[in-house]
């Protein structure tokens, strides 16, 4: 049964398809069978079939021509990730191996190289050692050639075999009679001996005694690259490592100019790995880019230094200097503007050279300058900040000037920005904005260049709206009275095929309306419906109020909207969208936004509640109660139709939806808990106003006490409770977003790594050709950007905070409740009272431990929160605000008495109202699908 079930299976039945093909005459079908074979371990990666098809292929390669040799080599490049699973390794080295006996130099050159390309699974095998050693012996050079490739691939995998080889490498290298290119090529086999300290040194030994014996210009790169290997792997030796390095850059002769550009690189290679260097060595660098006039030369010293000083302790090492960190620092960005000003009247920004230069040095001066000002400096000097000051803003002109000059060509309507000009002037308005923004005096001025530019420059329209739109990200302050201004932009860019440009402009007035949304001159409501009429506009909606154009656009404000806790607006946004579409989870998801839009637009409209307020004239208080109490049932209701509809989703594809679903669960749990409180709240004003009736009635008032039932504060402990579970579990949502994070910086890292190389190895090398991520407009890593999974985690961090803030208002108003039934009307508690404990952890959200009252009341007397230095996003308007909710629970939820409790209950009940139609912002996170395999659940 079990062969019958093998037999069936379609990873088999392709196995067998090849087998047939190779038997076929022609030796077309041969080789198209052999490099099919590839496809068949993509498509089906079980190890039973790639065990089984590697045996193949080794049969293959006993009995086949070169040619078909040459195929299946090809093979085993493209199959190498998958040969960890070949289960019978000694199987396919037995088949493989006695072609190394063959009399065919080609064959046992093609054998060689294969066994350098399965070095992940013979890199333990002797046998394997002894023949490639016996090789490099070969008196013909391809085999010669194969056996270094294999030897190269091996030692990457074995230290063993590195120790094994060590003596024979050192021999060959310094033996005359070996051919040049052929000791090239060995010398970097001594790069893979880091592991070993003593194979190291014995490595760097070798090597430098071969340099000082060499004047072979290639021969010498080669040695310097081995060198620093070795250095930045096994940390032996790493000064010696440098100063080498800065000494032969700093060689004046003329022919060693491939050797200076290879051992900045090296240097380079050396911060990327977190080495720091000394004040003396840094100046060194600078040095270089200033007294040698090869363009060249300068950009990898420059590119270098930016390397050095990205590393986080760097500028803390140096500032930490005795008297003299400073003007050492000082010293270093007047040597950046230097270069600025000898680049920018040395030659036009036509010259493709020269621009990555600049490039380079603004991106050096926008990781000098901020640190500079935030490291940590306890006195800053009078000289030092005007040095800061003047350096800013002679970095900020040169920068505007590159952009103009760069931009002229589209003002003159001489030719259009090339792919490259246009992501280096990207690249350059990105650091031009994060300097401005620390300048903080220019903002007004940038948006006046912003706006201007924007007229002047229409296919600019695009960059230039996202550069606003990363001002009113990162600080959405500095765009708060630009609202009008933006909206007037949209209007007129409605009915534009531009619409790339429309949808980042709308993301922009949303996100510029974050801090106060009530700010707006003509208020909220007229604002809506001045955006939901653009919106209308934009998706030309017909007389079934269904869009007609710009579907995907429109999906795009939707989803801008909910993030920015505007659900009226995305609720117009996503109106009729689902309808036409043949996909059944793409009208699923659809229906989901567009149900939440509907239900968190629906919360936003709740404001009924019953309200305590004093008499006028008296000292009494009386209950409006004339909306009756919120109804919160419906909106559950709501969820759990969106969540059976991202199960659905979950359902019919391969993608994960878990943390959609947790979200949802835990806003539905809110919504739930907030009934029951409301419930019990309004149950217990009752009891307050009926006790009031009674004793208005009585002849002797005083006689009467309040007595609670034993339910209501038994009943108000449970809503804080189940308020401080839920504020757990959005803890622990917090924390599976930090590690996506983790994992989504680790793997661009790693592709970023893995494409620079690749560019290099395709250019020929770094000597051929100067490939920095800033060439290709992709932002570097010293320019901030705002993260969706930052927005994500401040987006759920409101929701904890709220039901963190609930529960500690309903422990507090269990405590008056207590004290009220136990000291009666109107007394006064104990003295000896126990002290207030609360079951609340001080690690989720340290609002709620206030140490410093009369700040914390000097701050709420302010009566805006958009003065300097006040809060600069959302999350940081909402703890602010929430510090002053705290301050105003804590002092009027204190003592006993009916009317303290009266007054407790309608402050309780105002806060709940208010959280619940609180405008939240839906993470960004809730927009992205994930593999189903590869995502673990929040």
């Amino acid at each position: 049964m079990a062969a019958t079930q093998d037999n069936e299976d379609p990873g088999y039945k392709r196995l067998f398809e090849l087998e047939t093909e190779y038997r076929a005459q022609r030796v077309s079908d041969r080789l198209h069978a052999i490099a099919s074979f590839s496809y068949l371990f993509d498509d089906f990666p079980n190890p039973t079939i790639i065990n089984s098809g590697f045996l193949k292929l080794a049969d293959y390669f006993q009995s086949s021509t070169n040619t078909q040799r040459h195929a299946i080599l090809q093979v085993f490049i493209r199959a190498e990730r998958h040969m960890k699973k070949i289960m019978n390794v000694e199987e396919v080295v037995k088949r493989i191996s006695p072609q190394l006996q063959s009399n065919d130099p080609l064959a046992r050159a093609l054998t060689l190289r294969a066994f350098g390309t399965m070095a992940v699974i013979v890199s333990d095998r002797v046998d394997v050692y002894h023949r490639v050693i016996h090789s490099l012996d070969s008196l013909e050079a391809m085999e010669v050639s194969a056996a270094i490739f294999a030897a190269d691939r091996i030692c990457s995998h074995s230290q063993r075999f590195c120790a094994i080889i060590s003596g024979k490498l050192a021999f060959m290298v310094r033996d005359e009679k070996t051919p040049l290119p052929v000791r090239r090529r060995l010398i970097r086999i001594f790069g893979h001996m880091f592991e070993d300290i003593t194979l190291a040194r014995l490595a760097r030994k070798t090597c430098l005694d071969i340099l000082e014996l060499t004047q072979d210009t290639e021969y010498i790169v080669a040695i310097l690259r081995t060198l620093t290997r070795l250095a930045s792997h096994s940390l032996v030796d790493v000064p010696e490592q440098i100063e080498l390095l800065l000494q032969q850059a700093e060689d004046q002769s003329v022919l060693s100019t491939g050797i200076r550009r290879v051992s900045l690189m090296c240097l380079g290679s050396l911060a990327q790995r977190g080495i720091e260097f000394n004040p003396t060595q840094i100046k060194a660098i600078f040095t270089i880019a200033l007294d040698f006039q090869d363009e060249k030369t300068t950009l990898r010293a420059v590119s270098t230094l930016h390397k050095v000083f990205l590393q986080a302790g760097v500028m803390t090492s140096l500032l930490m200097l005795p008297d003299a960190g400073q003007q050492t620092i000082a010293g270093y960005i007047e040597m950046a503007l230097h270069i600025i000003d000898r680049s920018a009247t040395s030659a036009s920004l036509s010259h493709f050279g020269m621009r990555l230069l600049l490039l380079e040095t603004y991106a050096l001066l926008s990781v000098l300058l901020p640190s500079y000002k935030h490291g940590g400096v306890v006195e800053w000097s009078e000289a030092a900040e005007h040095t800061y000051h003047d350096a800013l803003r002679e970095t900020i002109r040169s920068m505007e000037g590159f952009l103009v000059r760069l931009w002229t060509p589209l003002k003159d309507g001489t030719r259009p920005l090339s792919q490259e000009e246009s992501g280096q002037s990207g690249t350059v308005l990105r650091y031009w904005l994060m300097l401005t923004l620390e300048e903080e005096s220019g903002a007004e001025k940038m948006f006046k260049s912003i706006l201007g530019w924007m007229e002047d420059y229409k296919d600019l329209s695009l960059i230039l709206s996202k550069a606003l739109l990363h001002v009113a990200q990162v600080q959405p302050k500095l765009v708060h009275g630009l609202q009008d201004v933006i909206l007037t932009l949209l209007e007129n860019r409605v009915d534009s095929s531009d619409t790339r440009t429309f949808t980042v402009l709308y993301r922009t007035l949303l996100e510029s309306l974050s801090l106060n949304r009530r700010s707006f001159a003509g208020g909220v409501e007229a604002l809506e419906a001045r955006i939901s009429t653009l919106v209308e506009r934009f998706g030309q909606m017909d007389m079934e109020e269904q869009p007609t154009r710009n579907h995907w656009e429109l999906y795009q404000l939707g989803r801008y909207s909910l993030q920015t806790g505007w659900p009226s607006l995305a609720t117009m946004a996503f109106k009729n969208l689902e309808r036409g579409l043949r996909s059944v989870p793409h009208a699923l998801w659809l229906l989901t936004v567009q149900t939440l839009a509907l239900t968190e637009s629906s919360l936003q409209t709740i404001s009924s509640a019953p309200v305590v307020r004093p008499r006028r004239g008296s000292g009494d208080m009386e209950i409006s109660d004339s909306e009756g109490v919120v109804d919160l049932y419906s909106h559950q209701q709501m969820y759990v139709k969106i969540i059976g509809y991202l199960e659905e989703i979950e359902a019919n594809q391969a993608m994960s939806r878990s943390f959609q679903l947790k979200l949802c669960s835990l806003r539905r749990e809110y919504l739930q808990t907030c009934q029951q409180a409301v419930t019990t709240l309004h149950l217990l004003t009752s009891s307050v106003v009926s006790h009031r009736l009674k004793s208005s009635n009585s002849a002797f008032p005083s006689s009467l006490a309040f007595v609670p039932l034993p339910s209501d504060e038994r009943g108000l402990y449970q809503c804080a409770d189940q308020w401080n579970q839920l504020a757990h579990q959005y803890t622990l949502l917090r924390a599976w977003i930090a590690v996506q994070e983790t994992t989504a910086n680790q793997t661009s890292s790693s592709s970023a790594s893995n494409y620079n190389s690749s560019s290099s190895v395709a250019n020929g090398g770094a000597e051929n050709t100067t490939s920095f991520s800033i060439v290709t407009g992709e932002s570097s890593h010293s320019v901030p950007k705002f993260s969706s999974d930052q927005q994500s985690d401040a987006a759920v961090e409101i929701l904890q905070t709220m039901c963190l803030v609930l529960a500690y208002s309903f422990q507090k108003l269990a405590k008056v409740l207590g004290r009220t039934a136990v000291n009666g009307d109107g007394q006064q508690p104990d003295e000896d009272e126990d002290e207030e404990i609360f079951d609340i952890d001080p690690l989720l959200i340290p609002l709620l431990y206030h140490q410093d009252r009369e700040e914390l009341d000097a701050n709420s007397s302010s009566s805006s929160a958009f003065v300097a230095g006040g809060p600069r996003t959302l999350a940081e308007v909402f703890r602010a605000s929430t510090r002053k909710a705290l301050g105003y629970v804590d002092r009027h939820l204190q003592g006993g008495g009916v009317d303290t409790l009266e007054m407790s209950l309608s402050l309780v009940q105002q806060l709940i109202v208010q959280f619940i139609s609180f405008p939240v912002s839906v993470p960004q996170m809730f927009f992205v699908s994930r593999n189903a395999a590869l995502s673990a659940q929040p």
